[in-house]
């Protein structure tokens, strides 16, 4: 049945869908064709109460185990218009590709997006940053859609943007559209910018082997990486999964991790700095079961 809402994909492996490149099974997964057929498709599986997810690009998200339900991917949502210094893209639109693009148009305000492996809708569900720049930073406003099937717009300051999260998180609302304001500015300072920041990440970061990025939120006033170094965790590992010894807020797969070896090597890590400094780290990527 829900072959009339997209295309559907069956006993497909995680590490196709995830950027940890995680062992194991994803039962199945499907793109719908439109928002229309989104809509009809979630009230099918809701109906007929049947497990589902959706996600993005896999970019911070964590599979606990091999996963028996359904994987909704929003990739063909990825319509674009650009209208001098206004944005409008749907959720399914690759969050890099959009930094590049809109920086050969000499538009300035999402340089800090370069690097980020996500989507659009991903990017403003946990208010993406980075380098002192967050998705609210450039967001107008976002067409959110409820688990009853209705459309509604919010204004960013209606999206309770925090630090890596919004209130689609708190409220499940699904992201089909946003609309962001950038910035004109020189083309070439743009790209500058990108191209230090990707050194910078090339410096500090893992970059090498899969990820989800950092792995937990940084306590106020502190560096979580740092905490982890000073308990001499570096290269700790649970089966592939390893505690990088470039940055030790990094998880990497060095093979065939799977979901459970990183979630053991995050308990680990919170047990540590709880026992040490009675800092409770909060893991900033997502689980699912």
């Amino acid at each position: 049945m829900i072959e009339n809402f997209g295309t559907v994909y069956e006993n497909v492996l995680q590490k196709d869908y995830t950027t940890y490149k995680l062992s194991g099974t994803i039962k199945k997964v499907i793109y719908p064709n439109s928002v229309q057929d989104l809509i009809k498709l979630l009230e099918y599986l809701n109906k007929e109460h049947l497990k589902h997810k959706i996600i993005g690009n896999g970019s911070n998200i964590i599979f606990k185990g091999n996963y028996d339900g359904i994987i909704v991917k929003l990739d063909k949502l990825n319509k674009i218009n650009i209208n001098g210094e206004i944005i409008e893209v749907e959720a399914g639109y690759n969050l890099a590709k959009l930094a590049f693009k809109t920086a050969n148009l000499g538009l300035s305000g999402l340089e800090f997006a370069a690097g980020i492996p996500g989507t659009i809708g991903g990017a403003i569900y946990m208010n993406a940053g980075a380098y002192q720049k967050e998705m609210r930073d450039i967001i107008v406003e976002a067409l959110l859609l409820k688990e009853n099937g209705e459309l509604i717009t919010f204004s960013n300051q209606n999206l309770n943007f925090g630090y890596r999260t919004s209130i689609l998180k708190s409220k499940n609302l699904i992201c089909l559209k946003a609309t962001l304001k950038l910035c004109h500015g020189n083309k070439e300072d743009i790209l500058t910018t990108i191209k230090n920041n990707q050194q910078k990440r090339l410096a500090s970061q893992p970059l090498e082997y899969p990820s989800a990025g950092s792995v937990f939120r940084n306590p106020e006033g502190l560096c979580a990486g740092k905490l982890i170094e000073e308990l001499n965790l570096k290269n700790v590992s649970v089966g592939d999964a390893v505690i990088s010894d470039k940055h030790a807020n990094f998880i990497i797969n060095k093979g065939q991790a799977t979901g459970s070896d990183v979630l053991k090597l995050i308990n680990l890590v919170q047990e540590k700095v709880k026992q040490k400094y009675n800092i409770e780290l909060i893991c900033e990527q997502e689980i699912i079961e």
